[in-house]
């Protein structure tokens, strides 16, 4: 009787994973190559810097204001005809560009400006409906043009705050271990070590080039966007499933949302959710606040632009919100937020970023980047 030889081990998820050019000179290219004419998308700070390379196939340019679906689906009512939609900007640019393409049915084109998201490589738009999030649409671009010239001309940390979307597949595999342990997961999505396994291997790559990240070289770039591009597809490739790539970590952010009225820069405030989760979890936290500080993402509550009280409620609120908003089973439905450990992470987090001072100037406020640069968010 002969042995047969086991079956190959199935192949990664990646096949969603978006056509993506490095390089310099890209989005001065894109006028002789996208379909005419052609529709921009972007930001009002952005527009006056790039307005000179496109040419007269220019159908009309549309200025992001707004995430809201309702008003975005009247406004696509208004938009002129055109063959293709180029995204220019951060995150809010690439998903109304991502909408946009899907309604008309036009091909995409991205070019983002900054490496704060995972929005480039993302299938859905994320938008606003009623004032919770949504994922709406379907749109692959035809490539994603990272222009190293044009990524290193953003705020340093706005770049740099990107790795807070990867560094969360830390606290997620935990997060979505403890669902399965406890009873708690979704059905539609039961524990997949496969997937954690392939979110470890992006996050091990990125923490292996921290300096190169906090530096905005070619080569921080690219590792970067590429733990962004598997990310993006990652969503769609698990079945619309996040929790291998989030969990306790953006519940913070959506918390601290709530509470606040305001928003954030993400990865930012996503890396403050993940050494918080990663205290909870008894989860390497150090190991968390470290990368952090080395790759230069200034967590402090004032980096973000509000206090330390504002903060300390949203954690110790965090249990409260999550089943208000109805969010998947983390550690906050397991272990509360006490003043004990609320006091542990502000004492961490100041230990490592230093007290902040008021009158010193500081590259990290979120509030005066976003006033000198939102349309990089």
């Amino acid at each position: 009787m002969s042995l047969a030889s086991p079956p190959p081990p199935p192949p990664p998820s990646t096949g969603g994973q978006f056509a993506t050019v490095f390089g310099r000179d890209l989005i001065g290219q894109l006028p002789d190559f996208v379909h005419r004419p052609y529709l921009v998308v972007t930001m009002a700070d952005l527009w006056p810097r790039f307005e000179h390379l496109f040419d007269s196939h220019l159908a009309g340019v549309h200025l992001v204001t707004t995430l809201d679906a309702a008003e975005l689906d009247r406004a696509v009512q208004h938009l002129p005809s055109f063959g293709s939609v180029v995204g220019l900007g951060g995150g809010q640019a690439m998903d109304v560009a991502k909408f946009f393409a899907w309604r008309r049915g036009t091909p995409l084109f991205q070019a983002p400006t900054a490496m704060t998201t995972n929005a480039p490589f993302a299938h859905r738009a994320a938008l606003r409906s009623k004032g919770t999030a949504a994922a709406i649409g379907w749109a692959v671009p035809e490539g994603v043009y990272v222009d190293f010239d044009v990524i290193q001309a953003a705020p340093a940390l706005l770049n740099r705050s990107g790795i807070g979307d990867v560094l969360c597949y830390h606290t997620a595999a935990y997060d979505w271990k403890l669902a399965r342990d406890a009873g708690r997961e979704d059905r539609r999505w039961p524990y997949d070590g496969r997937r954690i396994d392939e979110a470890r291997v992006q996050l091990d790559t990125v923490l292996a080039e921290l300096d190169e990240i906090r530096d905005v070289t070619d080569r921080g770039i690219r590792t970067l966007m590429l733990a962004h591009r598997w990310g993006g597809a990652a969503f769609h490739d698990a079945g619309w499933n996040t929790r291998h790539m989030d969990g306790v970590d953006h519940q913070f952010l959506y918390g601290l949302e709530h509470h606040t009225g305001r928003q954030f820069i993400h990865g930012q405030a996503v890396g403050l959710g993940t050494y918080l989760g990663a205290v909870l979890q008894d989860n390497e936290p150090e190991m968390v606040l470290a990368a952090l500080q080395r790759a230069g993402v200034d967590i402090r509550p004032e980096s973000l632009g509000i206090g330390w009280d504002d903060a300390a409620t949203a954690m110790r609120r965090l249990a409260w919100y999550v089943r208000h908003a109805d969010l998947e089973y983390t550690i906050a439905d397991a272990r509360p937020v006490t003043d004990a450990i609320v006091e542990h992470v502000r004492e961490r987090v100041y230990a490592a970023f230093g007290e902040w001072e008021a009158d010193v100037p500081s590259e990290a406020p979120a509030q005066g980047l976003r006033a000198r640069g939102g349309g990089y968010i």
